[in-house]
């Protein structure tokens, strides 16, 4: 397996190691998003220090785009971290998750788990309503 999920109190963190397949990585985000305990999580750090993303293309980044909007309905109170110093993965990854057509979580790279860690407690706590159901005003 090319990642292990640790559940923590406030989030998660995904560690990856040794080159990360796209199906992989799209399937951690699935298994972590399809999880009751989602509903409830401040942050995913998704930790590549450990890592190859060369094989996540911006087609992978797409589909990621796609499931975070999708997850973003249930829980619009998390926030996303990658942690990574591939220049080319980072930028790659700004470019679909930040555009503007794309964008729906808050979004962080840094080097370092314990950067990530830092950006998310300078944040402040989000407390946005879910729209689960459709209900919220547009």
């Amino acid at each position: 397996m090319a990642f292990e999920i640790v559940w923590e109190p406030d989030g998660v963190l995904k560690r990856f190691s040794g080159t990360v397949p796209a199906e992989e990585f799209l399937r951690s985000v699935k298994q972590i998003q399809g999880d009751s305990r989602f509903d409830d999580v401040r942050y995913v750090i998704n930790d590549f220090s450990d890592a190859h993303a060369d094989r996540i293309g911006e087609d992978v980044l797409t589909e990621l785009s796609a499931l975070h909007y999708g997850a973003y309905a249930s829980n619009p109170n998390c926030r996303i971290a990658f942690v990574s110093t591939d220049s080319a993965f980072a930028e790659r990854a700004k470019r679909v998750l930040l555009s503007p057509d794309m964008m729906s979580y808050q979004i962080e790279f840094s080097p370092s788990v314990s950067e990530a860690r830092d950006w998310l407690d300078s944040q402040p706590q989000l407390h946005l309503l879910s729209d689960v159901m459709g209900f919220r005003i547009r």
